[in-house]
């Protein structure tokens, strides 16, 4: 379920689109009248007090048919990104509940929103690491969510833990690095990253800088919202939103000002021959230690 393209498709009339037939719980997306984004859940449910935050208005209203109406009004368009994620967890969340208890169970979800949409905005990552997490991102939904199930996938995503792999599972690991196109190396930045008793894989991410008009761009709120739309369990959407913390990314908008073309993924084999410094190499004296990988010289260890 794309939920970005039922917004679009409300945007020019304010109107709401239902979220799609297959889904039990009765949801609509779009604009209200006054031009915000919206979201609203229709199922039965008790009259409740419910209390808005500065940048949603929240209302519960029993209808005619003595159904409840829950509606979020976003107040503040550069919030959009964070709101597209608060209605996909919502929706989630009502699913998992069952029409019965939708309402109910969407309340209780929204106390801890509301305490996220109360917050002061943070700084947000700085362009290499926002670089460097598109990478990981991408890795997780192109690879990892494609071979395992996803909550499996999620916990092996070991860089917002500050694991030594970025990605450990099934007795390997990987190490994702995010390069230029054009790159003919890559940076170390420890002896960790790239030393284990398992074989692994060293994963070479090509980005380059983009124009936002360009057709091919991407940037971090979008790489998000592409894995969000593939969890469908409220746990896994939990454990997802935890990572995303730990790493330090909120959802705002100024990251869509930061465009990438993704250009390709090489992948090395890490194996007990490959070129790499390890901790048994350097003198106990020695603290932290970065170095550089020609990717020529590590050719034969590339892997389909």
């Amino acid at each position: 379920m794309n939920i970005e393209e039922k917004f679009a498709k409300g945007a020019e009339s304010n109107t709401y689109q239902r979220i799609g037939i297959e889904y039990k719980v009765n949801v609509f997306l779009g604009y209200n009248d006054d031009g915000h984004m919206s979201m609203v859940i229709t199922e039965p449910g008790k009259d409740a007090l419910v209390k808005s935050s500065k940048l949603i208005d929240v209302s519960l209203k029993r209808r005619d048919d003595q159904k409840m109406a829950l509606t979020f009004d976003l107040l503040d368009n550069s919030y959009k990104s964070m709101f597209l994620i608060f209605c996909k967890d919502i929706i989630l969340v009502c699913e998992s509940a069952g029409s019965k208890t939708a309402i109910s169970n969407a309340l209780t979800r929204w106390k801890y929103w509301k305490e996220m949409f109360g917050k002061k905005k943070q700084s947000i990552l700085n362009k290499q690491e926002i670089k460097g997490l598109i990478g990981e991102l991408i890795e997780l939904r192109d690879h990892f969510m494609k071979e395992f199930k996803a909550t499996a996938a999620i916990q092996s995503w070991m860089g917002p833990l500050a694991g030594h792999k970025d990605f450990e599972i099934a007795h390997t690991w990987y190490e994702v690095k995010s390069v230029n196109e054009n790159a003919v190396q890559v940076n170390i930045s420890s002896l960790e990253q790239l030393e284990a008793e398992e074989d692994g894989h060293l994963v070479i991410m090509r980005l380059e800088d983009a124009s936002i008009t360009s057709g091919l761009a991407i940037n971090l709120n979008k790489v998000v919202m592409s894995i969000i739309e593939k969890i469908s369990d409220p746990d896994d959407m939990d454990l997802f939103r935890t990572r995303l913390d730990n790493v330090g990314y909120i959802p705002d908008d100024e990251y869509d000002n930061y465009n990438f073309v993704f250009k390709g993924r090489q992948s090395y084999l890490v194996s007990k021959d490959f070129p790499r410094l390890t901790r048994k190499m350097v003198s106990d004296s020695i603290g932290n230690v970065t170095y550089t990988l020609l990717l020529d010289g590590i050719s034969s260890y590339r892997e389909n």
